[in-house]
């Protein structure tokens, strides 16, 4: 029997075009750990995804790498910890209209709360439920991070300040607040 040279041919492209597939798949199963061992997700593993980077040029002109072009993903700041107001204190009314430094819903603190070892603190009043406030905190360039919901006789330490809220004016979308040193 003789067979074409072309058929004989087509049938080693598909043969070798097969075993190129097999090979592949065997390596890259091989690259992931011993044969039935599953390898650990990062988070699995305790380590922080990473992301690609944005490039803001060509590194190639002796700028700065960051070593594969990857950075850590973000992490959710927690809040700030109010610490409740001491046994046994009954507070007044909720808008004494009392207080330092004021923040009205959407602005900053009014006036500006002092710089301490060299950072700058920026309070924000978010909302207004009842007699209790929603505030954010952001020392210097840090992300802001969230304190809430406080109310009066309440404090919270923002890093070297402490506030202490002495009014919550719904009425007003206002909060007051003293600095407590």
């Amino acid at each position: 029997m003789r067979i074409p040279v072309a058929v004989t041919v087509a049938r080693r492209s598909r043969s070798a075009r097969l075993a190129a597939v097999l090979a592949a798949v065997l390596l890259a199963a091989g690259c992931s750990g011993s044969p039935g061992e599953e390898t650990p997700s990062p988070a699995a593993q305790g380590t922080i995804a990473e992301e690609p980077a944005a490039s803001g040029g060509d590194d190639s002109a002796g700028g700065a790498s960051d070593e594969g072009g990857k950075t850590a993903a973000v992490v959710p700041q927690e809040s700030y910890e109010v610490t409740p107001a001491p046994e046994g204190f009954v507070p007044p009314e909720p808008c004494t209209g009392e207080g330092a430094f004021y923040a009205e819903l959407g602005g900053e603190a009014n006036p500006g709360l002092p710089e301490r070892g060299g950072e700058s603190l920026t309070v924000s009043l978010e909302s207004i439920e009842g007699d209790s406030a929603l505030l954010m905190a952001q020392v210097g360039d840090s992300p802001a991070r969230e304190i809430g919901p406080i109310t009066l006789g309440e404090t919270v330490a923002v890093d070297l300040w402490t506030l202490s809220v002495t009014s919550v004016c719904a009425d007003t979308e206002q909060v007051e607040f003293d600095l407590i040193d």
